[in-house]
């Protein structure tokens, strides 16, 4: 009864006092000046003082630097308590406030304003925040104006403002995300470029991009005498034959052909590092709530640029559509659009390349390592081979025994034979087939539909001492006839 008459008497009171102290701190330092941030009282570090981090040991390097003079209170009470209650009991009371350690030691460091970000663009962004170009001109200079005309500087007006929107979200994935995980997560470059691969080439090639065309827009600016907007851009197809030919062009089909054909490992490696990093974690989270990313997190970012190429055959051919065909823009137009398509085409095919090159290695890794085939040459072929070559095609199959039983096989063609595969105790090893070869050679195969069954095709071995010939069937004729195309441009390739 004495302990809980103390506790009542002395402990609450002190509570309550230590209360009203904090309180009346708190009002106190509210009109402080603004050196006192998220409850840390901040005061400059002197020159006798540390020369670095007692956190993460980083040196200043003179840098003007704070430390936060806040100091924590710990109250420490021990009291015994009724015995129906406690036998006896320590509490302690311990108030602490340490966000940073939380967050695994990662700062906001991420934090900027969008001028920063923006930079040279910063004006020229402010100019292209209107919805449509006829939206910032005024009506009475619009009403002048043929509306086809109007039409095209709206679709003009939406390549530039598309393009700076691109800009952005590159520039958000170099200065917020690229550097701020080599900076506060230090991590390698090498890591970093698995994220965002060839992302300064890309963001060099946008700005030069953007630049001309902003020029022209200035051009065309001063040529009207105006700078408000009552202006028409009159050529723009040469700018977009640039950027689409060339070494531009060939510089495109490189970047994104690189940069697309890893989208889906990149967005892999941002999940795995998010559920195996806690600094990686903290990171984003920080990042995602800094008001110049505006919720776009690194897989927005990714397929955002993986999108971009594909929206310039849309517009080009908008502009087409409010071009006349005397108009000395509309020559420049039709190729860009042609250009643009080429470069699309070349990166859906390293795109495909580079899907067949991870599926080959999905194949290989999935292959028992003991598993062999003597080829009808007599050459041995094993789980290695399979990577000295380049897969065309794959595919469930089925193969014919002596029997006519059928059997289920998977098939890859390669660059310079035909495999058959089966699976085996979740591994894949080479199918078996009434002693024969299930590594055919393409070098003077022939291939031959089946008279009676139009889903079956004849592999026949050539030019070998006995002949050897192989029923297949696909799923559909459809699927056979996909299979006897492939194989047949395999062989003329070789």
């Amino acid at each position: 009864i004495h302990a809980w008459v103390m506790f009542l008497t002395v402990v609450i009171p002190l509570v309550q006092e230590k209360e009203r102290e904090k309180k009346e701190k708190d009002k106190e330092g509210k009109e402080k000046d603004k050196k006192t941030v998220n409850g840390h009282l901040f005061a400059p570090v002197s020159s006798n003082q540390a020369a670095q981090c007692s956190q993460c040991n980083k040196a200043f390097n003179n840098k003007e630097a704070f430390y936060c003079t806040c100091k924590y209170l710990c109250l420490f009470f021990s009291f015994l308590s009724l015995a129906v209650i406690f036998s006896s009991s320590l509490f302690l009371w311990l108030f602490v406030s340490d966000q940073d350690s939380l967050n695994g030691g990662v700062g906001s460091g991420t934090e900027m304003m969008d001028g920063q970000l923006m930079g040279e663009f910063e004006a020229d962004a402010k100019e292209l925040e209107a919805d449509s170009w006829s939206l910032g001109v005024e009506q009475q200079y619009l009403q002048q104006l043929d509306k086809e005309l109007v039409k095209r500087q709206d679709v003009i007006y939406e390549l530039m403002q598309t393009e700076m929107h691109h800009i952005r979200t590159l520039r958000i994935m170099s200065e917020v995300y690229s550097k701020g995980l080599q900076k506060e997560v230090q991590m390698e470059p090498q890591t970093v470029e698995k994220l965002f691969p060839a992302l300064d080439e890309l963001l060099d090639l946008h700005t030069q991009h953007l630049l001309r065309l902003l020029e022209r827009k200035r051009e065309s600016q001063l040529e009207a005498g105006t700078l408000d907007g009552g202006f028409i851009i009159s050529r723009i197809g040469d700018i977009l034959v640039s950027q689409f030919s060339g070494s531009n062009g060939e510089s495109m089909k490189r970047v994104y052909g690189r940069f697309c054909s890893r989208h889906n490992e990149a967005v892999n490696f941002y999940k795995d590092l998010l559920t195996k990093d806690k600094r990686f974690k903290a990171f984003i989270k920080v990042s995602m709530s800094s008001s110049i990313v505006r919720r776009l997190g690194i897989p927005e970012c990714i397929l955002l640029v993986t999108q971009r190429i594909t929206k310039y055959p849309v517009l080009i051919q908008r502009m087409l559509q409010h071009t006349k065909e005397n108009e000395e823009d509309y020559d420049d137009l039709t190729e860009a659009v042609r250009l643009v398509k080429e470069v699309i085409a070349a990166v859906d095919s390293k795109v495909n390349e580079h899907e067949k090159r991870r599926r080959l290695k999905e194949f290989h890794s999935r292959m028992d390592s003991k598993s062999i085939m003597m080829m009808k040459s007599g050459q041995i072929f094993a789980r290695e081979d399979l990577l000295r070559r380049r897969l065309i095609h794959d595919g469930a199959l089925q193969l014919k025994n002596m029997q006519g039983r059928l059997k289920e096989v998977h098939a890859l063609l390669l660059s310079d034979v035909f495999v058959f595969l089966q699976e085996k105790d979740q591994k894949y090893v080479f199918a078996m087939l009434d002693q024969r070869s299930t590594v055919i050679s393409l070098q003077k195969l022939i291939v031959r539909e089946v008279a009676n069954e139009e889903r079956g095709l004849f592999l026949i071995t050539a030019g070998i001492e006995k002949p050897e010939m192989m029923e297949v069937l696909a799923n559909s004729k459809d699927e056979r006839n996909t299979w006897m195309q492939l194989i047949q441009e395999a062989m003329q390739s070789m």
